[in-house]
């Protein structure tokens, strides 16, 4: 399935009625253009807040069933709200935005995870620079 078709199939299945997704994202090869035959496809979730991270594995194997029935294929889920800092940057810097039900809410979040991001960022650099003993 060609990305064009994947993020139509995403958009649609968001598009319903999904009451705990504030924004959802495509990223990783497909957003980035580099999807191979039979690549997953993953997709991040902005849950709401009041959602504590116990109570989240519900609602997010409940829309990677939905997902993986609809594309027919693997799809990784990930939580933005408890991912790491570098890891929610690649989603913002590379991913493409298929919903949004909270346009305030997506805002906030991504102007704090580019702060925690850009704060944490000189301590990335210097880890990175270190050989590996």
């Amino acid at each position: 399935m060609s990305t064009e078709a994947i993020i139509q199939q995403l958009r649609a299945c968001f598009s319903e009625v999904q009451p705990s997704v504030l924004a959802a994202y495509l990223y990783g090869s497909h957003a980035r253009g580099e999807a191979r035959p039979g690549s997953d496809v993953d997709v991040a979730l902005l849950l709401k807040p009041e959602h504590a991270a116990a109570t989240l594995v519900g609602p997010i194997r409940r829309i990677q069933g939905e997902l993986e029935r609809r594309l027919r294929c693997e799809v990784d889920v990930l939580d933005l709200r408890s991912a790491p800092v570098d890891l929610v940057h690649r989603v913002l810097r590379d991913g493409v935005l298929l919903v949004e039900n909270d346009a305030n809410a997506r805002i906030a979040f991504e102007v704090d995870a580019r702060n925690r991001y850009f704060d944490l960022l000189p301590y990335l650099q210097e880890y990175r620079r270190r050989p590996v003993a």
